[in-house]
């Protein structure tokens, strides 16, 4: 999941649900792009041509493993090459079978599941988004803290950042952005400030994750790490970020208090479709009572059912029960998701309709995922992955462990500008980056955090995620505007990562 999406079919603006969710039709459904899906694909299968390629150029070899506190590790200074006699050829046209072939391996279950678990999430949320759920919470924020700005300010950037550290919920909150954007407005500031309140602290929670499930949840599940285990040092990184993006909106707010005229956000081939759809958000929110106490009611479902998983995944990261992980998060978000609707009662069709769009619209993922696997698949099936991972040794020998790290990170960077599938990356780089980290001495954990960091804060800096352009253009916020406006905290927040990879890798940062 955590692709880039282009706004549905539905033409009418998204905008925060009225007073009535069962008339609403205000809520959008994010479909993965054709342009940047068939890019993805087009990358994948070229990778698949290139691992068929390898097969018939390079030795099989293998590792020995063994097992260590549970987990299946390569063994330093064990690889060989094997004869003729022990390995087998692998045919060439066998590229072409391996995503069927994957389904009968000892991965299609992890495959099964993640992509399962990407498709519920995505239906739960297109059902959220219509109960009006989220927009309540908003709602109740800025009665409440109005008056005063500084502590407005950090309270929303701490909901959306706990959207996206928790949830991986980034692409969701886009039909909410307008409505951020008029907020700021109303208060005296500019859709800088609105994106700052929205979808800038939703991309940095993303980033800075704690348990996010579509980062760190299913790059802990490749790795064979404890699932959402290692919170105490995300939680500092956490802290850190949030830390330095409230410092930064509370200074750019202080202009406006001060006379300043802030950012120039004048653009006018977005002012047209802005002003349209903030004009439909102030509507909606004119016609919303709060008094609404099936809405309330809902949000209170909402927050007991996130509590209910946060404890859980405090649970799954200390007890052995990882393989249960997924299937229970997923059921409970569409759990609450189902509660949320029966509330406010949503009609059954229009949720059924609802929930079909959600999963549809994340269905194209599947894909990725499968032509991704399919690449480790191949290097397995012709025992050249541990002949690869013995070549990436002898060229990281000598650079050290940390610069080993730094060097996975700067991978992943560069692979998101091609690739904005977060979980399609993972299954890409996770298998042979795991085993890599074991020869390097670099902890597991460790590696799914350079990968976090590397697919993470990209998300708001590659003009290639889609998702960035549509939110970008519901405001009046050219690309060129917004990457001059962030690239200092974009900077600066590189800078933080690096230094905690390093750091992580120093004090050995676990578990395994």
């Amino acid at each position: 999941m955590k692709a880039a999406y282009e706004k549905s079919s539905n033409k009418r603006n998204p905008s925060p649900a009225s007073s009535s969710p069962v008339t609403t039709s205000g809520s959008a459904v994010f479909r993965m792009g054709q342009t940047i899906f068939w890019q993805s694909v087009a990358i994948l299968f070229a990778l698949m041509l290139l691992s068929g390629v390898l097969t018939q150029l390079i030795q099989a070899g293998s590792y020995d493993r063994t097992m260590r506190d549970g987990t299946l590790m390569v063994v330093p200074d064990s690889f060989r090459y094997l004869s003729s006699g022990e390995g087998h050829a692998y045919p060439f046209w066998r590229i072409f079978t391996a995503p069927f072939e994957l389904f009968a391996s000892s991965d299609a279950l992890t495959v099964i599941i993640i992509i399962l678990f990407i498709l519920i999430v995505g239906g739960a949320f297109a059902l959220f988004n219509e109960t009006g759920v989220f927009m309540t919470m908003i709602d109740g924020m800025l009665a409440r803290f109005r008056s005063n700005s500084t502590m407005l300010i950090a309270v929303f950037v701490l909901f959306f950042m706990l959207m996206g550290a928790i949830f991986g919920i980034l692409e969701e909150i886009v039909p909410l952005i307008p409505v951020m954007v008029l907020v700021a407005r109303r208060l005296g500031w500019d859709d800088f400030m609105g994106l700052g309140l929205s979808l800038l602290p939703a991309g940095f929670g993303f980033s800075a994750a704690l348990t996010n499930p579509f980062t760190i949840g299913v790059a802990q599940e490749l790795a064979d790490v404890p699932a959402f285990s290692g919170m105490l040092y995300r939680i500092l990184i956490f802290a850190l970020t949030y830390g330095i993006l409230v410092v930064f909106l509370v200074r750019y707010a202080k202009q406006f208090e001060q006379g300043g005229a802030g950012g120039d956000t004048t653009n006018t081939t977005n002012t047209t479709n802005t002003t349209n759809t903030t004009n439909a958000a102030v509507s909606q929110i004119e016609s919303q009572t709060a008094a609404d106490t099936r809405r309330q009611t809902a949000v209170r479902i909402t927050a007991i059912a996130f509590g209910i998983l946060l404890v859980l995944m405090a649970v799954f990261s200390f007890a052995h029960l990882s393989d249960y992980s997924m299937p229970l998060i997923a059921l409970g978000i569409l759990l609450a998701a189902v509660s949320a609707a029966v509330v406010v009662k949503l009609p059954r069709g229009r949720a059924f309709k609802l929930f079909g769009a959600g999963v549809a619209g994340l269905a194209p993922s599947a894909l990725l995922i499968i032509l991704a696997m399919s690449v480790k698949h191949i290097f397995e099936s012709s025992s050249i992955m541990d002949s690869v991972l013995y070549s990436m040794t002898n060229a990281f020998d000598g650079l050290g462990s940390v610069t080993g790290a730094l060097a996975m990170y700067m991978l992943v960077f560069v692979l998101q500008f091609f690739i904005p599938s977060a979980t399609a990356k993972a299954f890409l780089v996770i298998p042979l980056l795991t085993p890599l980290g074991d020869l390097l001495g670099i902890t597991r954990q460790s590696v799914v955090l350079a990968f976090n960091f590397g697919d993470g804060f990209s998300h708001l800096l590659y003009p290639s995620n889609p998702m960035l352009l549509i939110a970008l253009s519901m405001t009046t916020v050219s690309f060129v505007k917004w990457l001059r406006w962030t690239i200092g905290i974009q900077l600066v927040l590189f800078a933080l990562t690096l230094v905690m990879l390093a750091l992580a890798v120093i004090f050995g940062y676990g578990p395994l």
